[in-house]
């Protein structure tokens, strides 16, 4: 059964308030898809933040309403994640649009290190009540990109580690936990780590899906 609808208003209001108070100077994307896709998906993805956008990008929004953006801007896109994410949707036999793809903190940046400590730290707050909210509903798999967005969550999901593997790629691993709701599959980053592209990676990318 679906919960009540999240509240966009009050979401972006928080977000706006905090580009604010905090510096943040290069705008904000919470969401890579449409905000309907909330009620709808059972995949979550989250990824750490919002990067450069492509040229004539709308810098300040709250969702993408116009499908979703790794699909939509992969003609224009200057993220080497783009291509990442759409051979993940490819592998998981899903459509792009159908999976909840958004950031854990919400601003944009160039690195992740150009944020000082204090913006990192409220960016993540804003991030992690939205989606502890958002994965109480029909969420039966999450993905995550690298600890830090993992470790933002787990605390309060009382998460339990099945697996954890190499994934073909140095000493790289990719983590499967459980939780009663839903199961979380943790990846590299993969603006940084292409195992979608990388043959030794196939068999443990099946290993880590597998009989989810």
């Amino acid at each position: 059964m679906k919960k009540n609808k999240t509240n966009k208003d009050k979401i972006e209001e928080e977000i706006t308030k905090a580009e604010k108070a905090y510096n943040f100077q290069q705008g904000y994307k919470l969401l890579y898809v449409p905000w309907k896709t909330i009620e709808t998906a059972s995949i979550a993805f989250i990824s750490l933040n919002p990067g450069k956008p492509p040229k004539e990008a709308d810098l300040r929004v709250l969702s993408d309403e116009s499908g979703n953006s790794y699909e939509v801007e992969k003609d224009v896109t200057e993220s080497p994640l783009t291509d990442q994410f759409l051979k993940l949707a490819e592998f998981l036999k899903v459509k792009p649009i159908d999976i909840l793809t958004g950031a854990m903190c919400p601003f944009r940046s160039g690195k992740w290190e150009d944020f000082t400590e204090e913006q990192k730290i409220v960016g993540f707050e804003i991030g992690k009540n939205f989606w502890l909210e958002v994965l109480k509903k029909d969420i039966n798999l999450l993905i995550t990109l690298g600890n830090q967005v993992t470790n933002e969550l787990l605390p309060y999901l009382d998460a339990k580690l099945e697996l954890s593997i190499d994934s073909g790629w140095g000493n790289v691993q990719l983590k499967r936990y459980a939780t009663k709701d839903f199961d979380i599959v943790q990846l590299p980053h993969l603006s940084s780590f292409k195992i979608f592209s990388r043959k030794e990676c196939g068999e443990p990318i099946k290993q880590i899906f597998d009989n989810l």
